[in-house]
């Protein structure tokens, strides 16, 4: 299953088992001040992100959502103030609609591992704004799922977004975090993984998936995150 297909398939369970993901969500609103112009939240999802904003009463002029699944738009709220835009970051097309909307800052959160193209990703986002924070996933995140069934992370390792991100942003903030999420069985961690849409099109044949339930060794998923706050050197 492609990663489109996926978050299509998961978007109404996955407000609910992205625990993770909303603390990414929480990272990037703590480092925003009020007032705020125009802000776009790339890969907005449910609306995890904007509704951070208004629980901490973070006023903006203009909010532009964008997500490449409709399932995920249709599920964000909406006001006079917000724009939805179906729209993948992994295309040209976004970014020359992006550039000519004069967007203050590109947010996202808990989406851009799954870019294609890191750098090409984020070397767009600094042409298309001033600022850009970003919650990205790493590739030790799931680190011992992915070791008892000797397969590979399929996202970026923290030093690869790093030195995407010093490409194309001004440094003012690099912050790692590792969390743990624990389960009372392999079975509930699994309905976890695939209900929350995180595995990214990840598929475990059958018998690696009963080797996984009979033999995985720990009672928790391991999560590596890298929070990255820049001013963009294209805008300088």
């Amino acid at each position: 299953m492609r990663i489109k297909e996926q978050f299509e398939k998961s978007a109404n369970s996955y407000e609910v088992h992205s625990r993770i993901q909303l603390l990414g969500a929480k990272e990037i609103v703590n480092e925003l001040k009020s007032p705020i112009n125009t802000i776009a939240d790339l890969g907005c999802g449910s609306g995890r992100l904007y509704k951070e904003l208004i629980d901490n009463n973070i006023a903006f002029n203009k909010f532009y959502g964008i997500d490449f699944a409709k399932n995920m738009l249709s599920l964000h709220p909406k006001d006079s103030n917000v724009e939805l835009i179906e729209g993948n970051f992994n295309e040209d097309k976004l970014f020359k609609r992006l550039e000519i909307l004069n967007i203050d800052m590109i947010v996202s959160a808990s989406a851009l591992q799954w870019a294609k193209d890191l750098n090409f990703t984020l070397n767009r986002c600094a042409k298309s704004a001033k600022k850009g924070i970003f919650f990205i996933f790493s590739s030790n995140t799931f680190k011992n799922l992915h070791k008892t069934i000797g397969i590979t992370s399929p996202i970026y390792r923290k030093e690869e977004i790093i030195e995407a991100f010093n490409n194309s942003y001004k440094t003012i903030k690099i912050e790692e975090f590792n969390h743990k999420l624990e389960f009372n069985s392999t079975i509930d961690m699994l309905k976890y993984i695939k209900k929350s849409g995180v595995s990214g099109g990840l598929n475990i044949e059958y018998k690696k998936m009963r080797y996984l339930i009979d033999n995985y060794p720990l009672k928790y998923l391991e999560f590596e995150t890298i929070l990255l706050v820049g001013e963009s050197l294209a805008k300088n």
